[in-house]
């Protein structure tokens, strides 16, 4: 009889145990659908997916990190005004596809913490594309989900690229010094801007971006003549430039 009950103990332990393996990995699925849902509604450009994919409440937060850029979008509200404007102005995809990968997740059935790497494909990948496109980009991302009413809804998403901050990579001086002459630019401080971009010309003749944004930059301080003639030597170095035909284009109709 001892043995009896030491048995049935040791299975019911056991069956006890089984049924939470069970319950953690049907959340973890859940939560990478959850994830999944998210990422597929950014690369088809779905602004209602997207905001379906977040909990509405005002203590959300998104947040992006790489070398170039930092952004931080604080309560639902700024979300949505957020992706409806940036849906508005660029309505092209941006990405053909991406892969998640390596997931890290901690749920206690309510909230849950993932970790996991994205990696992107962008559209018309091609290294003589701006800028500088790779065939994938890789993403580290940190994703706090939490379960209202059944779904699991994203209340916090920081994504890192930590690749930008590689600095052996070919153009990421070249990369550097544009960002500056463009943060000029942006600021109508147009002779600053050019100055930039001409230095930038200096240190790399054989770049075809570096010619497309002094051409941008002369442009716009409305000085027609070196517009056209560096966005001329920016096409020669890269007839795939559609950008750089259309200024060109453009500038000549003036």
């Amino acid at each position: 009889m001892k043995r009896l009950i030491a048995s049935l103990a040791v299975l019911s332990s056991f069956t006890f145990a089984s049924l939470i393996a069970v319950g953690q990995n049907s959340d973890d699925e859940a939560i990478k659908n959850a994830i999944k849902a998210g990422w597929e509604a950014s690369t088809a450009r779905n602004a209602d997916a997207i905001k379906a994919a977040w909990k509405q409440d005002p203590t959300v937060v998104n947040t992006s990190i790489s070398h170039y850029n930092y952004m931080r979008i604080n309560s639902w509200d700024s979300i949505a005004a957020s992706t409806d404007r940036h849906y508005k102005a660029n309505s092209k995809p941006t990405r053909t596809g991406f892969t998640l990968r390596n997931y890290n997740i901690h749920s206690n059935g309510n909230m849950a913490f993932a970790e996991y790497e994205a990696v992107v494909n962008p559209v018309n990948a091609d290294p003589n594309s701006f800028p500088y496109i790779p065939d994938s980009i890789r993403y580290s991302t940190y994703q706090v989900l939490e379960k209202e009413a059944d779904q699991w809804k994203t209340v916090a998403l920081i994504t890192t690229n930590p690749e930008s901050y590689d600095l052996n990579n070919d153009h990421a001086i070249e990369s550097d010094i544009n960002e500056i002459g463009y943060r000029f630019l942006t600021m109508k401080q147009f002779e600053k801007a050019i100055e930039v971009f001409k230095l930038n010309v200096k240190l790399y003749p054989n770049a075809w971006n570096t010619y497309d944004s002094l051409g941008e930059a002369y442009a716009a301080a409305g000085n027609k003549k070196l517009a056209i003639e560096n966005y001329e030597k920016s096409v020669k170095l890269n007839p795939k430039s559609e950008s750089g035909k259309a200024a060109l284009q453009k500038l000549k109709q003036l």
